[in-house]
């Protein structure tokens, strides 16, 4: 099908105000970040509601054109995933839709359209005393609903039952253009009628025996597009106590924050070394230095946190159990040093930043992230040092209530130096390679990773999720290339 005519119809769909084929426009969706390779898409759309995203499905199925969704209003993209894989690509821009459509106080839930940012929502929220789990000091422009779907971790672990959340209700267009909606979303009744009776869409579960959210989460796309979904909220604390505790060994820390989790006595919890946290606090890439020179190794940040009368009083009984296993284990806080202003800690937990924190030192950042338990924590950590001695990060993020961890190594390195670059590239293959061979589990396969997670698995697996991509997506029209869907 010709170009002329696949334009003419988008045209009629979206309006010529939406629609780009600007050289400039198109050379920003052709890369991204990562080391996957860049090509360019036909046109960028921009739609203003489901029809038009529902009939753009449609006409891709009728005309023969991949679609890649796009949700954040701007970059830097990181990971490969909307790169378009095959010559005849449009990206569907999402971040026109930017209605938050309701919040639900009494059920701790917000319902919102998928151009909704966290610099928008956070502060939204806060107005009403309310919050949103959020991953590690996101990006400001960067989409609430595209993070939730990515399961990127939330770091509050015990509000973590399930790898799915914050994410609950969605409502979603299928590759074959057909609408659904998950969990308790899916009836009986209407939206507008189950909100009359008092339903929150707060059970992700369904419809039935079957829970088609837990397809289209983490599938980059390929599977359906989702026009809104509901997350969990919780309500802002009166009060919060900040601990900051450093060490040169991980594994007392490690130890530590265990029993921290098991008995549910903090909120946010976290451990980075001391590059990560450098990068969290300062902009310039001197003072990350210098600050990062002046911090211990490892640093354990977790905060307690009360609500309304008895606010101190629950602040008091935690701390006092938590300063009993401090005792136990023999730890002490640390004097700090480093001047750290708890303030500033507050800040990268409880806010977005227009400033990436990934990119401050040094302008370019691969990152290798994967799933693990406890117990191999401190093996995958010497397995990355012993090859990544230099401008290392390191972000341990405890999830599902301390089952098991994201572990994340954070590459710093300055992408214009082509020497530099290449270095980087070889480092970031040859270093996941060795991490999935050590039994990391990559949960989150993006770009270059893809080949090598799938061919680790078993051939049952890789046809029975080719299955399902053909019953939702028959064309292979949303996002083919990514994961295992490359044909």
């Amino acid at each position: 099908m010709s170009e002329t005519r696949i334009y003419q119809e988008l045209v009629k769909i979206v309006g010529s105000k939406n629609i780009s084929n600007d050289p400039k426009v198109l050379e920003e969706y052709s890369e991204d970040l990562s080391f996957f390779p860049k090509k360019k898409p036909k046109y960028v759309i921009w739609p203003r509601n489901r029809n038009q995203i529902q009939k753009t499905i449609k006409l891709a199925n009728s005309l023969n054109f991949s679609i890649i969704p796009v949700s954040s209003s701007s970059g830097p993209r990181h990971h490969g995933d909307t790169i378009p894989r095959n010559n005849n690509s449009i990206v569907l821009n999402l971040s026109k839709l930017k209605k938050i459509i309701n919040i639900d106080r009494k059920n701790r839930v917000v319902m919102i359209e998928p151009g909704v940012s966290f610099g928008e929502l956070i502060p939204h929220l806060y107005k009403k005393g309310l919050k949103i789990l959020t991953p590690l000091h996101p990006r400001s422009s960067k989409s609430v609903l595209t993070a939730a779907l990515e399961r990127e971790p939330i770091i509050i672990p015990r509000y973590m039952w399930d790898s799915s959340d914050p994410l609950l209700c969605t409502e979603v267009f299928f590759g074959n253009g057909e609408l659904f909606k998950t969990g308790t979303a899916a009836g009986p009744g209407s939206i507008k009628q189950q909100k009359k009776s008092g339903q929150a869409q707060v059970n992700p579960m369904g419809p039935t025996q079957f829970s088609p959210f837990r397809l289209i989460q983490g599938a980059q796309g390929s599977i359906g597009i989702v026009t809104w979904a509901t997350l969990k909220l919780e309500l802002v604390p009166s009060i919060q106590k900040v601990f900051h505790l450093q060490s040169e060994n991980i594994e007392e820390l490690l130890d530590f924050q265990y029993e921290l989790l098991k008995y549910r006595l903090c909120d946010e919890l976290l451990i980075v070394n001391n590059l990560n946290l450098a990068c969290l606090i300062k902009e310039d890439s001197s003072e990350i230095l210098q600050l990062a020179n002046s911090l211990a190794m490892w640093n354990l940040i977790f905060v307690i946190s009360g609500r309304d009368q008895l606010a101190n009083d629950k602040i008091d009984y935690l701390e006092g159990d938590i300063h009993d296993i401090m005792k136990e284990k023999k730890l002490k806080l640390s004097n700090n040093k480093s001047k750290i202003n708890k303030d500033d800690i507050l800040k990268f937990l409880n806010q977005a930043d227009a400033n990436p924190w990934r990119l401050r030192l040094n302008g370019g950042c691969q990152d290798i992230f994967f799933i693990s338990n406890y117990e191999k924590i401190t093996e995958f950590i010497a397995l990355v040092e012993n090859q990544i001695a230099n401008n290392l990060g390191i972000y341990i993020q405890p999830i599902n209530q301390g089952t098991s961890y994201h572990c994340e190594f954070d590459i710093y390195y300055n992408p214009n130096n082509q020497e530099e670059a290449l270095y980087v590239k070889e480092k970031f293959m040859k270093t996941s390679i060795d991490l999935m061979n050590s039994g990391a589990f990559f949960n989150r396969p993006y770009g270059l990773w893809a080949k090598e997670v799938y061919e680790r698995h078993e051939d049952s697996t890789y046809r029975a999720l080719k299955k399902v991509k053909r019953i939702f997506d028959p064309n292979n029209v949303l996002n083919p290339g990514v994961l295992c869907f490359d044909d």
